[in-house]
C-alpha cells in the first residue's frame, strides 16, 4: 500500500507539499518520492517515472500476471512489476482508457508531461478511495488517496469540501479546460485529451453522493 498525493493546474509552495507528503506514511520500502513539473506534482512511497510520464497507485491490482503478460505481448515489457510500474505501462498501451483494463481495488494517478501536462485519475473497484478538492475558481486541483494528506495540501480555511472519485470511474484533466475531475464509467468512453468530459446525470448524482465534509 503506497498512498499518494498531488496537485494539478497551479503551483503550490514547496513547504506545503513536503508537509502534506509527510502525512502519507512511507510504505513497505520507506521514503517518499516527490516529482514536480510546471503546474503539477506527484508524491508517493512508490512513483514510477519514465519517458515524461509519472504514475502512482495505492491499493492493489488483481490479475497482475495476466496484465503483465498482456503488456509484454504488445511490446511493453515491465522490468519492475510493482503496481505503479504496471499502471505506467498500461497507460503507455491504452492511454486514458488504461483503467478499463486494470482490475482491482486501487486508486491511481498518472501525469503525462510529454507535452502539455495531462492528469488522469482512476478509481478501481472500491476499497481504496481517491479524494480530490477543486478550488472554486478552477485554478487548482488537489488529490490524494489519504484524506489527512489531502487536507494538509489545502489552504487553512474552515470546512473545505472534499469529494471522492466514485469507484469504476476515470477523470481526465487538461489545462485546456477548467482543471477538475468529471468522472464517468470507463465503459462509456473517453473524450480526447484537452477536452472536458461530459458527466451523465447518474454520474453526477453518484459523485454528489460521494462528497464528504472534511473537518475544519
Amino acid at each position: 500500500m503506497y498512498a499518494f498525493l498531488g496537485h494539478y493546474g497551479a503551483g503550490l509552495p514547496a513547504h506545503r507539499l513536503h508537509a502534506a507528503a509527510a502525512r502519507l506514511g512511507t510504505g513497505p520500502s520507506g521514503g517518499i518520492r516527490l516529482i514536480r513539473g510546471e503546474g503539477w506534482a506527484l508524491a508517493s512511497g512508490r512513483v514510477f517515472d519514465r519517458g515524461g510520464v509519472a504514475a502512482a497507485l495505492d491499493g492493489g491490482i488483481e490479475g497482475r500476471l495476466a496484465l503483465a503478460t498482456r503488456l509484454e505481448v504488445r511490446g511493453l515489457p515491465v522490468a519492475d512489476r510493482n503496481d505503479a510500474a504496471l499502471a505506467h505501462s498500461a497507460f503507455a498501451l491504452d492511454g486514458e482508457r488504461f483503467a478499463a483494463h486494470v482490475e482491482g481495488a486501487y486508486a491511481a494517478a498518472v501525469v503525462d508531461a510529454r507535452a502539455e501536462p495531462v492528469l488522469v485519475l482512476a478509481a478501481g473497484a472500491g476499497g481504496t478511495p481517491l479524494y480530490y478538492h477543486r478550488e472554486p475558481d478552477g485554478g487548482l486541483l488537489c488529490f490524494a488517496s489519504a484524506l489527512p494528506a489531502l487536507l494538509a495540501l489545502l489552504p487553512d480555511r474552515p470546512g473545505p469540501w472534499v469529494r471522492v472519485l466514485p469507484p469504476g470511474t476515470t477523470a481526465v484533466c487538461s489545462l485546456h479546460a477548467r482543471p477538475g475531475p468529471a468522472p464517468r464509467p470507463d465503459a462509456a468512453g473517453v473524450t480526447a485529451a484537452g477536452r472536458p468530459r461530459s458527466v451523465p446525470a447518474a454520474g453526477r448524482a453518484r459523485a454528489e453522493a460521494a462528497a464528504v465534509r472534511a473537518p475544519g
